[in-house]
Parts: C-alpha cells; structure tokens; sequence
C-alpha cells in the first residue's frame, strides 16, 4: 500500500520541467549550498541581527534577520543530493549547513556572555517550546520554497519562505540559552531548529521528485527501499521530534486548561470578599502535590481560615493534593467620596481612630500651652490610654526642677476642662539643665521666689522650714532631700524625699504629718520617700555632709 502511494506520487509531476530549467535550478541549488565566504559572512550578520532583535523583544528585527539568513539554501541541497543521489552536493551541503549552524550558535552565546543585556522575554520563549504547529508549518514551508525554486514564476516568494521557516531565531536561541545556562531551554530551541531543516528537507525531496527534477528508481524491484535507504534517517528523526513536539503541545494544552481552571475557580472564591480581585497565578507540581500561588489585591488580608476554605474547594474540584497560598496586596479603591470596598468594622475603626488622634491633638495642645509657662520646660512625650471611662495620660518633659503635685494638678484641671472624660495625668520630669557661659539658666532658687510671692511664698518657706525642723527633732541623721506639695481635691498633699539611715516607719510618718498640721496647715496629708544612706564618724552619724562633716574634720 505504501509503495503504490509512493509510486503515484513520484509518477506524478507538478509541472513538466525542461531541460535547460533542470540544469538551471539544479545550479542556482548548488550555488546557494556551496560553503563559500559570503555564505559565512551572511551567517554572521543574520545572527547578529537575530540575536539583538531576541534580547530586544523586537519582532521586527527577527523579521529581518530571517530574511537575510541563507540557511534554507544547504537544505535545499541536502534534499536535492539525497534525491538525486549527487554525493558531492550532499556532503558540500552538508558541510555548509553545519558549520553555519556550528557559527549561529557560537556567535548568539558570545553575545549572550555581555553583560548589561534584558532578561529572557516573549520572543525568546516562543522559540524554546516547539510543538507540532511548528513541524507542520516548517513541512509547508519545505513546499512552498521548494516549489518557488523549481518554478521561476514563483521565484519571488522565497523570502516570504524565509519568514516562516525561522531557522537563524533558534539558533539565537540557543546559543543564548546556553549563555544563560539553561539547557532545557536550549534543548527545545535546538529542536525547533532541527524539526524546521527536517521538514523543508524532505518536503523539499517530494517536490523534486513530483516536479520531474529528479527520479527515484526502483532498487531490486521495490520503490520504497530506495526511498527508505535515501530518506529513512529524516524519517527517522522528523518522526521522533513529531511525537516529541506533539507531546509538548498536549502538555501545554493541559497545562492552560489547569490555569483556566484554576483562574475561574479562585476569582469565583475570591469575590466573595469585597472589593478583592485576582491579580495573578503561579502553581508547580511538586512529586504529588500541585502548589499554587494566589496573588490579590484586596483591602483586608485573607485570614488561615478563609485560605484553608478555598483550598478545600481546589481540592474537591481541581486536584485532592492542592496546596494554596494566598499572597494579600493590601489595595484601597476611592471614589470622591472616599474609600470604596470597605467594612462597615472597618470603617467604625477608622471613625475611633479620628476622634483618638482629635482628642490626642487637644491633650498635646493644652499640656504644651501650659507647660510652657514654666520657664524651661517643655513637652517631650505623651502616653494616653482609655480604660473603663477614665483617660489615663503620662506627660513626659524635660525640665530644671521637678514639676510638683501643685503643678500636676493644675495641668490635670486644664485636661479635664477641654476633654468629655475624666483625666488622670502623671507628669514624669526628665531633669535638664541649660546653660550659657555666665551661669546656668532657669535657677531654681531665682525661679521660686519669681515664681512665689507674698503669701504664697510665705507658706513655702514656712512649710520648708517646720519640716527641717520636724526632722531634726524626730531623727537628728535625717535629711532633707526635696519636697513637693499641691493640692489634690479637699486636701493637701506633700511629698517628702528624705535620706536616713533607715526606712522611716509609718507610725514616725504620721507623728510628723500632725505635727505639720499644727503647725503649717490641717489639710496635709504627708507622703515620705525615703532614701537609705547617711555619713557616720566614729561617734555618731552625721545629719548633713557639707557642714557636719566638715565640723567633725575641723581642729
């Protein structure tokens, strides 16, 4: 059956050539097979072209490296001398092809080692996945050039043969690919390359022997062994690389089905959380297990439950050994009004967040009006926190002299008089002192008594001077540190720094708190901070350490 369809179709003639056509083509096949100068030059040029116009992305400029690149010729003469059975054809033709594509190679994966070059992009790809599409378009092309060459009507069409052959692309590709070292990607840009020169060579046998250029004669009386034995190995090879590619394009059908169905499946699951969209899906098998990379946009991050949901959809529909991962890309969509797509949780959060930062504003504006009339003193920090109905609010400020319960109070007032909550304020005083080159600023002492006048600074004396004394009564090596009163409600509270030889004990605590109510106010209420330490002889210990020191050293 084989043989008479070989039969019929050598039997058969496309058009009857003369003599002097035969001879004619048959020359203009062996000038563009022969291995000469010009033919390696134009190598070298084609691929050049071709490779800048891959790394360029520029369809275009691979365009025109096909259309001068000669390779089709040696093919041609391949084709022609196995046909024919002219050996110095087919080992010139050979020769040619080889070594140009040896060059093709060779120059694209020098230009590949420059640095400063883009990545790998959509006209590189195209050429490292050859599937059967290209082995048939590669066997019409194979056709159509061969028949342009053997009708000189035709003749014009070669370089729209050239187009679609693309046998310099690949080869770019390759040599690129290898540059890269990534030799899966050059293996499959090589075999496109090699399914192209198959498929125009034997197309091209077809047309010689159908057009009458050639004959195939019998061989022990049966047609096909002849054939077998000029063109078994192309056979050969154009088989193998058809089921390879063939096998390749189903791969690359499944593998878009899976994303399509991937795509619809999650873009369903993830508009049901509003205002998020699917951006983009990355998955590979690994052993048994597909993973998949979901990117979104979307307001709010997917929580581990709702991507553990959506698995077990994938799971149910898609593959039982799916593994998904949700990347969030926080995303906000606004109108002129605002914000689109958001949660009426999240937008109760916005709202609480507005008024904290208004009622923020109000607490740093008033401590700051007032603290500034304290020479000296500013505001370095606000802590605030509201728990149980009450506003709880620590003021950090750098300061010469420690801000007072008084002074707390006062800024306490200011608070409560500007905010709806009641406020309990601690001031914590970083102390720092300025100075210039005459003395320090902001003198204690001087900034008291300008501070105090008349009857106020009456009492502070006053009050100084019964505690001193008090403490000298009470415990003789007790000292006086710093004191700070103001008043707090119905009462007045002061606080005493002191430095014993001991903890003073509540029960002295309250001796001298009457004492202090007979003598300076009955609304004091006394705190005592007491410090341990103190200066001792060897008699006895000494109250203050600048003068009773220097008493017990002195002649």
């Amino acid at each position: 059956m084989i043989q008479g369809f070989i039969k019929k179709l050598t039997s058969y003639k496309l058009r009857r050539m003369s003599r002097e056509e035969r001879m004619e083509t048959g020359e203009k096949i062996r000038q563009l097979s022969n291995p000469s100068p010009s033919f390696y030059f134009m190598v070298c040029v084609s691929t050049v072209i071709a490779t800048y116009g891959l790394l360029a992305n520029s369809t275009a400029v691979v365009i025109g490296a096909m259309l001068v690149a000669p390779l089709m010729g040696p093919i041609f003469g391949i084709a022609l001398g196995l046909s024919s059975g002219n050996n110095r054809l087919l080992r010139e033709s050979v020769l040619a092809e080889t070594l140009g594509v040896i060059i093709c190679v060779s120059l694209a994966a020098l230009i590949g080692l420059v640095p400063l070059h883009p990545h790998f992009a959509s006209e590189i790809m195209a050429r490292t996945q050859p599937t059967i599409y290209d082995l048939i378009i590669a066997l019409a092309s194979g056709f159509a050039g061969a028949y342009s060459m053997v009708n000189n009507k035709l003749s014009p069409a070669l370089p729209g043969v050239a187009i679609s052959t693309a046998l310099v692309p690949p080869l770019a590709t390759c040599g690129l690919c290898i540059a890269a070292h990534n030799w899966e990607y050059a293996l499959g840009a090589f075999l496109l390359f090699l399914a192209n020169l198959v498929a125009i060579e034997l197309a091209s046998a077809v047309v010689f022997a159908l057009s009458g250029m050639v004959r195939i004669t019998k061989e022990k009386g049966v047609l096909l062994i002849a054939f077998l034995r000029r063109f078994g190995i192309s056979l050969l090879v154009l088989t193998a690389v058809a089921v390879f590619m063939t096998h390749t394009l189903i791969q690359i059908i499944h593998e878009q089905i899976l994303v399509e169905e991937l795509r619809t499946i999650l873009s369903g699951e993830i508009q049901s959380t509003i205002g998020a969209r699917l951006s983009e899906i990355r998955y590979e098998k690994q052993g048994e297990s597909l993973q998949v990379m979901a990117v979104v946009l979307t307001p709010q991050e997917f929580k581990a439950q709702r991507v553990a949901d959506i698995e077990k959809v994938l799971q149910e529909e898609v593959d039982p050994d799916s593994r998904l991962i949700i990347r969030s890309l926080l995303s906000r969509d606004a109108d002129s009004k605002g914000q689109v797509f958001i949660t009426e949780e999240e937008l109760v959060h916005q709202a609480r967040q507005i008024q904290e930062n208004e009622v923020l504003g109000q607490i740093s504006r008033t401590l700051n009006e007032e603290i500034s009339k304290l020479p000296g003193t500013s505001l370095a920090d606000i802590y605030n926190i509201l728990e149980n109905g009450q506003r709880d609010i620590t003021a950090i400020v750098h300061t010469p002299t420690p801000i007072n319960p008084l002074q707390v109070s006062e800024l306490e007032k200011s608070l409560n008089q500007v905010l709806d909550t009641p406020v309990h304020l601690v001031v914590r005083s970083l102390l720092t002192r300025d100075a210039n080159t005459q003395r320090y600023l902001f003198n204690e002492d001087e900034e008291l008594q300008e501070s105090l006048s008349g009857s106020a600074f009456e009492f502070h004396e006053k009050l100084e001077t019964s505690i001193i004394n008090l403490l000298q009564e009470q415990e003789p090596a007790a000292r006086l540190l710093e004191f700070y009163y103001g008043e707090k409600y119905d009462y007045l509270l002061v606080l005493l720094q002191i430095r014993a030889p001991y903890i003073i004990e509540p029960e002295q605590v309250a001796d001298l708190e009457n004492a202090l109510q007979e003598q300076v106010d009955d609304r004091i209420k006394l705190i005592v901070r007491s410090t341990v330490g103190v200066d001792a002889s060897a008699d006895y210990y000494l109250a203050g350490y600048d003068e009773n020191l220097a008493r017990a050293l002195s002649p």
